[in-house]
């Protein structure tokens, strides 16, 4: 089965390369396509967060991974599976990342917290609703938790 997607929008972001670290000092919007009238954002100002899904189409095809590999590939941390990691080189390179809204103004979303680069095909929105969150406690291995120190700085 082949599965074709059209990009809703892109990014406009201060982040022009893809580097793993510091996304909370970029400045981001999502400007949705000409085929969209404003009136397809109406409604989120009343949301704090909305969730974002996006194509990572600066990965080449040569570093896409569908095995175990190490996080960054640091040695310190486990060799685990490639759906076990957030890793960008994903067999269909999908991003998703749960954004503060800022505002939005027209056919633009301005979002705190995008970890996405420059021109990033935005593939959707969604209001992010506490309902949808994890049931119940959440857990993870100390790795994951080191690996983000500095993520969102």
């Amino acid at each position: 089965m082949e599965i074709k997607l059209k990009p809703i929008g892109k990014v406009q972001s201060t982040r022009t390369e893809v580097k793993d670290d510091y996304w909370d000092s970029e400045d981001s919007y999502i400007e949705l396509s000409s085929t969209f009238s404003p009136d397809a954002l109406m409604g989120l100002e009343s949301f704090s967060h909305v969730e974002v899904i996006f194509f990572m189409d600066q990965v080449k095809p040569e570093k896409i991974e569908s095995t175990a590999r190490h996080p960054r590939n640091n040695k310190d941390w486990p060799k685990i599976g490639i759906f076990s990691q957030r890793g960008k080189n994903r067999p269909n390179q999908i991003g998703h990342t749960i954004c503060k809204i800022k505002s939005v103004e027209g056919n633009r979303l301005h979002l705190e917290g995008l970890d996405a680069v420059n021109e990033t095909p935005i593939l959707d929105i969604k209001p992010w609703v506490k309902e949808f969150a994890p049931r119940g406690a959440v857990s993870q291995p100390s790795w994951i938790s080191e690996l983000m120190t500095s993520y969102w700085k």
